[in-house]
C-alpha cells in the first residue's frame, strides 16, 4: 500500500474543497416565492366622519385570496382626505398601511407609500411587508409594489380602485 506523504495528502484536500465550493455555488439557493395577484378595493366614505375606518376595502384574487384593506396614515391622515374638487396640485403623495387576510385566515401586512396622479387617477406604490402569519411568516421584509386606476363614480363618493399586487 502506497502512503501519502503531507504534500499529496494537502493537494488532495485542496481539490476536494476547490470542487466542494464550485458543487455549493452552482447549486441554485432557494428563493422566497413571489406573488402576484389583483386588487380590488372600493373607496369607504366613512373615513370622512371617522379617520380611523379603513380608506379601502376589497378583496385580493389570484396567488392569494381573501379580503384586502387599506388605512391612511399620512399626511391628513388619508391620501385623498381634504382634497376638495378644483384643488390646484396634480399629484397627491401618500402613506398607508395595509393587511391582506387570505381565506385561511392567515395575514400579510405592511406600509407603503405611493402617488395619485389627480388628471388621471392611477396610482403607484411601494413598500414592504411588516407582519405576515402560518404560511406567509417568510415574507417579513420583502418588497411590495401595486399600482393600477381609480374609477370614480363621484369623486371622494363612490370608487373602485384595481391594479396588481406583486410581492417579492
Amino acid at each position: 500500500m502506497k502512503k501519502l506523504s503531507k504534500v499529496n495528502l494537502a493537494k488532495q484536500l485542496s481539490v476536494v474543497l476547490v470542487a466542494l465550493t464550485f458543487i455549493v455555488a452552482f447549486i441554485p439557493i432557494a428563493q422566497a416565492k413571489q406573488y402576484g395577484s389583483t386588487m380590488e378595493v372600493s373607496f369607504n366614505p366613512a373615513v370622512f366622519s371617522d379617520p380611523t375606518e379603513p380608506i379601502w376595502v376589497g378583496t385580493i384574487s389570484g396567488e392569494i385570496d381573501g379580503t384586502m384593506v387599506f388605512w391612511a396614515t399620512g399626511p391628513n391622515p388619508s391620501k385623498d382626505l381634504g382634497h376638495p374638487p378644483g384643488f390646484p396640485w396634480q399629484v397627491h403623495f401618500f402613506t398607508e398601511y395595509w393587511e391582506i387576510t387570505d381565506e385561511d385566515g392567515d395575514l400579510i401586512a405592511g406600509i407603503d407609500k405611493g402617488s395619485t396622479g389627480y388628471s388621471n387617477w392611477k396610482f403607484r406604490m411601494n413598500g414592504e411587508v411588516t407582519e405576515a402569519t402560518g404560511k406567509y411568516v417568510d415574507l417579513v421584509g420583502h418588497h411590495v409594489h401595486m399600482h393600477g386606476q381609480i374609477e370614480w363614480t363621484e369623486v371622494f363618493v363612490s370608487g373602485v380602485a384595481v391594479g396588481p399586487v406583486i410581492i417579492n
